[in-house]
């Protein structure tokens, strides 16, 4: 894939820095599956600081604009190239990577929701500078195929929050539509959203994506489903927005529909 001069002079610059280990470029681009609204998530992997103001001064010859150390999620500097595509540059540590994917990967500890997303963040991506080869020794290391242990502890975290324990998103759900509190509705169909995709992504031995284009990526690639997913989730989705009752009965449909998908793929 051929990338723009103002993007390659970038990385090119970013490259000769001695703080800079490795240089990936991830999300669509990096899977090359970009439209044309796509950015540019460039991964800067540092052996040590990398002080604001050099980073300034490379972006300042190839962006036309920067919003410098950005520190919502990580450490980033986001804005705009020359030629008028965004770019965000996230900066971290390969040590700090390989740790996070040893424990997912191979030691098979999950959360809810997104848990495999670095595993996949890491194997989408294009390694466009790596100075002493430990992002390729780490690209290859965890190319393997999905752990089914892995499988069955998302399985074992995030099903249970569907409907069967006292914590579970239908009963916080229920209170929240008796107590017409619309916020916490929606906060509690997102988080339960997250949970649901974990398990289907997990199910199709497929690592997690990120939070962008989920539905259809698991569609292209994946072959195991609920039965009447994408009609559930319309009628989720439109319930959230008027707030009726109706949304437990999906919910439970939701429920139902997945545990037969796991009970048939012996994860219940």
């Amino acid at each position: 894939m051929a990338y723009s001069d103002c993007f390659n002079d970038l990385i090119r610059e970013f490259s000769e820095l001695p703080q800079v280990d490795a240089i990936l470029l991830a999300g669509s681009r990096g899977a090359e599956r970009a439209d044309p609204d796509s950015d540019y998530d460039v991964y800067v992997y540092l052996n040590r600081a990398l002080p604001v103001e050099q980073r300034k001064a490379i972006t300042d010859r190839h962006c036309q604009m920067m919003e410098l150390n950005n520190q919502f999620w990580e450490t980033e500097d986001d804005g705009v190239l020359n030629d008028g595509v965004e770019i965000e540059l996230i900066y971290r540590g390969l040590e700090w990577l390989e740790g996070e994917l040893s424990r997912v990967v191979e030691l098979h500890q999950v959360g809810v929701g997104y848990t495999t997303c670095f595993w996949a963040n890491l194997l989408d991506s294009k390694i466009l500078f790596d100075r002493t080869g430990k992002a390729t020794e780490l690209q290859s290391r965890f190319n393997v195929p999905y752990p089914p242990l892995l499988k069955q502890a998302i399985v074992d975290k995030c099903f249970p929050l569907m409907k069967a324990q006292i914590p579970a998103y239908y009963h916080q759900l229920k209170k929240a539509l008796k107590r017409e509190d619309r916020i916490s509705v929606n906060h509690r169909i997102a988080e339960m959203l997250a949970a649901y995709f974990d398990m289907l992504f997990a199910v199709n031995e497929i690592p997690h994506p990120g939070e962008k284009r989920m539905l259809s990526l698991l569609l292209a690639k994946g072959n195991k489903f609920p039965v009447g997913l994408q009609d559930d989730l319309q009628q989720l989705l439109e319930g959230a927005a008027t707030g009726g009752e109706e949304l437990l009965a999906v919910v439970e449909r939701m429920t139902i529909a997945l545990q037969t998908l796991l009970e048939q793929e012996g994860l219940k």
